[in-house]
């Protein structure tokens, strides 16, 4: 790269929460409902827990290398060639992630606003807008999402507050109606989607100007705070209208914006949570899209990363293209497949490199002493 840029600590918060949230808070309700039932709330409070305790261990990493990336503090720790393997591993994941979050928003559209367009359109025309952020680099990128996140949230934040009249508390009881297992179900779910993807972004932590990181790590904390916040209020508005059909929906914040009607002014307000779902799910893919430029780079030790966007952003569409068409096959690969997946080329992976780092320290303290 021919220079480092910089985001300040409130626009690397920005980032980290669109990162989390992006779709999340429209697409996850659905189906942690389906899975966890009244209890999802705490499914989400649990893997909360668990992307705050990675958060720790990049931290961790960070603390020791400041200034580095994930690829290069384990090149560093591990050696060249174990880097290799399990930056390979974690671009699998990668790949299957900034196709899958357009895949979603494909679905969205076709099955919920213009069905008779194609699939391709929708992902062209993401893609395309995708490349020309990742094109302006990350400070471009942060100025414009940290306004953008401001409607994103403030859409989202009308439209719950609009539903209040329609709420039925008593929805939410009983808490575990079938035991805690579906609950903990819930929890994996979330555990690998957002929270597990926490990894993919320690890539961009060097591009933080901040000089110390205690003030960073408490920026990203926060963010993590808002974003369990966010999900768990969608999940119990969520219930709290639809009751025991919430189960039966997946883009259940859409339907419900759709029953919102304040007398003969304000009806068919759906509309502003698609363009949440959109905004959203670019942000998430345009940072998706970054790490992995960045991950290339860093492998390839080459000078100039942008000249990787256009090749990128066109093999992701292709791959978002020959994704599994049919949409209860698609579900399992994300609810099922997904999480397990996150665990194994991303949380392992972080895991092995911060105990070979934790082991060195350990080892070199003694004759550092001497």
């Amino acid at each position: 790269m021919k220079k480092l840029e910089t985001i300040s600590i409130s626009q690397m918060a920005v980032l980290y929460f669109a990162y989390v949230t992006g779709s999340a808070k429209i697409v996850i309700p659905g189906p942690l409902i389906s899975m966890a039932f009244n209890a999802a709330w705490l499914s989400i409070l649990i893997s909360a827990s668990f992307g705050a305790l990675l958060l720790l261990i990049i931290f961790y990493l960070h603390d020791k290398n400041p200034g580095l990336t994930l690829i290069a503090i384990s090149n560093k720790t591990i050696g060249r060639w174990p880097t290799v393997i399990l930056a390979c591993a974690m671009l699998t994941m990668a790949l299957h992630m900034a196709s899958g979050i357009i895949i979603d928003v494909s679905a969205f559209m076709t099955s919920m606003m213009l069905p008779e367009t194609p699939n391709y359109i929708f992902m062209g025309m993401l893609y395309f807008l995708a490349a020309l952020l990742l094109r302006s680099g990350i400070e471009s990128m942060a100025r414009m999402f940290s306004i953008l996140i401001v409607f994103v949230m403030g859409f989202w934040a009308i439209v719950l507050l609009l539903l209040i009249p329609q709420y039925h508390p008593e929805f939410l009881r009983p808490v575990f109606p079938v035991g805690i297992k579906p609950t903990l179900l819930g929890a994996y779910l979330t555990a690998g989607f957002p929270y597990g993807e926490v990894v993919l972004f320690a890539m961009l932590l060097p591009f933080s100007r901040a000089k110390q990181t205690k003030p960073l790590k408490k920026a990203l904390f926060w963010a993590l705070l808002a974003n369990a916040a966010t999900l768990i209020i969608s999940t119990l508005c969520t219930i709290m209208e639809l009751g025991p059909m919430a189960t039966e929906k997946r883009f259940s914040v859409f339907v419900i914006a759709q029953m919102i009607e304040v007398g003969d002014i304000i009806e068919r307000v759906e509309a502003v949570i698609g363009l949440a779902l959109i905004a959203g799910s670019l942000m998430k893919a345009a940072i998706t899209l970054f790490a992995i430029q960045l991950i290339i780079t860093e492998l390839f030790k080459l000078k100039n990363d942008r000249l990787l966007t256009n090749p990128i952003c066109l093999a992701v569409f292709l791959l978002a293209l020959t994704m599994p068409s049919n949409a209860k096959r698609w579900e399992e690969l994300v609810f099922i497949v997904h999480p397990l997946w996150v665990a194994v080329v991303y949380v392992l992976p972080l895991l092995i490199i911060a105990g070979v780092a934790a082991v060195k320290e350990l080892f070199s303290e003694p004759q550092h002493s001497s």
